[in-house]
């Protein structure tokens, strides 16, 4: 658990509609079961392995999920926008923007497991500029960076 929490959201009519939007939007469609594991991922103060989803689902359905369901929701749950996969941690946690389409550039706090999810256009701009120095054209760019988060270099300086 994070060391500092946020009000634990719910699958409130924002979020839902959001969901509903982006499907509709990508002609996919939003089944209650990966409805409920975006719900899940939504609930989550910070990123969630595929197992880590396996137990909550279990615990909060009371039977056993396979695997290989979880991994395809979240698989869809992505390609939707509207979560993303941290590669550093294999984990997943909503996208703070859906409804923009962006690549992911995000801050992950190593010490309480906060993530800041940044979208800068001149980062964006400057990777573009590196890549087409090199003769390189980028398909997406995910960048992590690990450190300690505002609150918790302040708690280390103390």
């Amino acid at each position: 658990m994070g060391k500092h929490l946020k009000p634990t959201p719910d699958l409130s009519a924002k979020w839902r509609k959001i969901a509903e939007t982006q499907c509709a939007e990508r002609g996919e469609r939003l089944t209650p079961a990966r409805l409920e594991a975006y719900a899940e991922l939504l609930a989550s103060k910070q990123a969630l392995s595929a197992y880590d989803l396996i137990a909550r689902l279990e615990s909060k359905t009371g039977r056993k999920i396979a695997p290989l369901t979880v991994y395809r929701h979240l698989d869809f749950l992505i390609r939707v926008g509207l979560v993303h996969r941290l590669e550093t941690t294999q984990s997943y946690f909503t996208c703070h923007h859906p409804e923009d389409s962006h690549d992911g550039q995000y801050l992950l706090c190593s010490d309480c497991g906060h993530i800041d999810e940044i979208d800068s256009s001149q980062l964006g701009k400057l990777l573009s500029q590196i890549a087409g120095k090199h003769g390189f054209q980028p398909a997406n760019a995910v960048i992590e960076i690990a450190g300690l988060c505002g609150q918790c270099a302040s708690n280390d300086s103390d």
